[in-house]
């Protein structure tokens, strides 16, 4: 239906509404649109703050200076339209804690898991979750390292501990995302209190905040229901593209070659967890970046 070189630009008046009848009936059947549409709804969905496009795009662009990165001549190049389709089987289980008192997600898993007071926790990809059972009763606590959607019931103090911060509840349903430097909270039911080395903060239903290294705290407004990940999207807010990237890594068990990169350039929008050639297409395309994968699938090289 579309060439390579027509792509960005055909997306962009599909975006746009600019299509002929007849165009967008064509996209329409196309096997691939239903996974741009959920993107468009993520992005929609998304609080979105100003920024200067063009001045971040010209960023990167100015830092591809030439490598010494010897390129393989099996390459793939990823399109959408004319490569294989390949999709990452998202694992979804429902446990119940054992002997054992913690539990790890793999690359593009996520796992729910049911706590001994009823509470339920889901895990996103590459995540780490470890509790006191035999103390559970008096101590309601959780350590987490990477990403997780507590559903908790009402009584004692439930505390999620992380290396960033503190969340402390009684009774409500958020989502907490600590990883290295990164450290957000999202509110979606009840009230939570947010607590780290420099920042207090009590959030209600609808309300987000997020520190990261070298960085003011801030707070935001939502509108969703749930996390977009637990419907398959990773969704990004005025975000440094390091922790974009880190996440196609955890979902797609993928590495991508940053070395000529601004890891700092801020992104904001969708990308969807169950097809890996929609996903990169959609982040780089944003980022005017042109890449390839390698032949083993591993490896995301940016192109010179």
């Amino acid at each position: 239906m579309l060439d390579d070189k027509k792509d960005d630009v055909f997306l962009s008046r599909w975006i746009n509404g600019e299509l002929s009848d007849e165009e967008l009936k064509a996209f329409q059947s196309h096997p691939e649109y239903e996974h741009y549409v959920k993107i468009m709804a993520g992005a929609d969905a998304l609080d979105l703050r100003d920024y200067d496009t063009e001045k971040e795009l010209s960023s990167i662009k100015s830092k591809q200076t030439s490598s010494n990165i010897k390129k393989s001549s099996s390459v793939i190049k990823l399109w959408p339209y004319a490569a294989v389709a390949a999709s990452i089987a998202i694992i979804i289980g429902v446990f119940l804690f054992g002997p054992s008192d913690s539990i790890t997600t793999n690359y593009g898993e996520q796992i729910t898991v049911t706590l001994p007071d009823g509470s339920e926790m889901m895990l996103n990809a590459k995540s780490k979750a470890s509790f006191d059972r035999k103390d559970w009763q008096n101590s309601r606590i959780v350590t987490l390292e990477g990403e997780a959607y507590f559903k908790v019931k009402k009584g004692s103090k439930f505390t999620v501990v992380t290396r960033n911060g503190e969340v402390s509840v009684l009774g409500t349903q958020f989502n907490v995302h600590s990883q290295n430097s990164f450290f957000e909270v999202a509110c979606y039911e009840g009230k939570v209190s947010v607590t780290n080395t420099e920042h207090k903060e009590i959030l209600t239903a609808g309300k987000a905040f997020r520190n990261l290294k070298n960085t003011p705290s801030e707070s935001w407004t939502f509108n969703a229901q749930e996390p977009s990940w637990i419907n398959n999207t990773s969704s990004f807010r005025s975000t440094p593209v390091r922790y974009v990237f880190q996440e196609l890594q955890e979902q797609y068990n993928i590495q991508v070659d940053t070395s000529d990169i601004n890891l700092e350039t801020i992104y904001t929008g969708t990308f969807p967890n169950d097809n890996i050639e929609v996903a990169l297409k959609t982040v780089f395309s944003t980022l005017g970046i042109d890449y390839s994968l390698s032949q083993d699938g591993k490896t995301v090289i940016i192109e010179k």
